[in-house]
């Protein structure tokens, strides 16, 4: 039975940063990974700048894919309009363009640098459950040996153990914490794709966004260094799981071999195509993020991090995986809730306030807003946890109205005399 201080359920960016943040300060620390990595993992893998602040030196820039210096944003394929991300002239160095990443990679990055300040990874072991004791945790764990048929089970002894296993949240149902999430679904194809000068479309500096096709969400296409990201997601639907919507896949499904046609990519490129799907856990409210005696604390995906109206949720994994370890490094993990709400609860709930009007009225929001020119610069500093998003839903409201009076004046009879 092996001994840590801490146990890490997840080698995602969330549990990979939490591992090399107390690994680093000196605790001794496991990182259990289910799969064997590198492994795929479903997401756009689009990040702010200011991620880099997060990650000091622990993720080499050769992981990133591309940058993105600009935004298409488009309603039904239609009334497209590019906008650049920095104002003319900005200097590279200043530059707020996107990273765009292949998550297997970009993981594996960080969880090398973990095992290079001495964590101990654990490939190829599943959490099944854990039990309290006097001392920290027990942990149940399973993996299949190589050479060896059938699993083998595994007991590991921790002080504390941080949940980062992503949507499933084993490690959270396991001690009662956020029993009923609600859960939105996206859906991606990863299209293999060589650069065309030529092509004013597909370039690999270019973000596309879609908010008319889709219901209730809006798709994408995200450029990689060999291939197109094109996804889609249901974020704000009648059921609290999409997942138990029947006919959700097949919308998500079409609604993203529909942006490859609006783009020119032929159909025979997506057909036979695996579409990954994944369920995000959004922000659904202040919760508890910790277990009562202060063992068991939840980061990531896990814990809810996923921004109720863009639908991101890697820079705030990586921020909450480092506010979870400097919790335990401060011997305070009763704070870890805290920490995490004083930095994203306030915003999270204005987020989710303005998701209400964006997803209710997306017609109105895009000619109003999204379209405007000043619009995607607001978006990308809002994503970077530049600005706050608090005021935005009554900023949205007068603009929506003011434009929509405006529209009136214009159709009615001018008062003569």
């Amino acid at each position: 039975m092996a001994d840590y201080d801490l146990v890490v359920v997840g080698a995602g960016p969330a549990g990979a940063m939490a591992a090399a943040t107390a690994a680093r300060a000196g605790l001794r620390v496991a990182v259990l990974e289910k799969r064997r990595l590198p492994r795929h993992k479903p997401c756009g893998g689009g990040m702010p700048v200011p991620v880099q602040r997060e990650l000091i030196d622990l993720v080499p820039e050769s992981v990133i894919d591309t940058r993105v210096r600009s935004m298409r944003h488009s309603w039904c394929f239609d009334e497209a309009v590019e906008a650049p991300i920095d104002p003319p002239g900005t200097p590279a160095e200043r530059s707020r363009g996107l990273w765009m990443v292949q998550r297997p990679r970009f993981d594996q990055a960080l969880v090398r640098a973990a095992v290079a300040a001495g964590a101990t990874l654990l490939e190829g072991h599943a959490f099944t459950a854990l039990q309290p004791t006097a001392a920290g945790v027990e942990l149940v764990v399973r993996n299949s040996p190589a050479g060896q048929t059938g699993q083998v089970r595994t007991t590991l002894r921790a002080r504390h153990v941080i949940g980062a296993d992503g949507a499933a949240g084993a490690v959270g149902a396991s001690v009662g914490l956020r029993r009923s999430p609600r859960v939105a679904l996206a859906m991606e194809l990863e299209v293999p794709h060589r650069w065309d000068p030529a092509d004013p479309l597909l370039r690999p500096d270019l973000l596309h966004l879609d908010y008319g096709v889709l219901r209730r969400g809006y798709a994408w296409v995200f450029p990689k260094a060999d291939h197109l990201n094109i996804g889609a997601g249901v974020f704000h639907a009648r059921h609290r799981d999409v997942r138990r919507d029947a006919g959700a896949r097949q919308r998500i499904r079409d609604a993203i071999e529909a942006y490859g046609t609006a783009l020119g990519v032929d159909p025979s490129r997506l057909a036979g195509l695996r579409a990954h799907a994944h369920p995000l856990p959004f922000w659904d409210g202040p919760e508890p993020l910790h277990s009562p005696d202060g063992r068991v604390l939840l980061v990531g995906d896990a814990a809810g991090l996923i921004n109720p109206l863009f639908g991101d949720g890697l820079f705030h994994a990586i921020r909450s995986g480092r506010l979870a370890a400097e919790a335990l490094l401060a011997d305070d993990p009763l704070s870890h809730t805290a920490r995490v709400h004083d930095l994203l609860a306030s915003d999270f709930e204005a987020a989710r306030r303005l998701a209400r009007i964006f997803y209710g009225l997306p017609g109105l929001t895009y000619r109003y807003g999204i379209s405007q020119p000043r619009a995607t610069a607001l978006a990308v500093r809002l994503l970077g946890g530049e600005i706050p998003f608090r005021g935005l839903g009554r900023r949205a409201l007068r603009r929506i109205a003011g434009g929509l009076l405006g529209e009136v004046r214009r159709v009615l009879p001018q008062p003569t005399g």
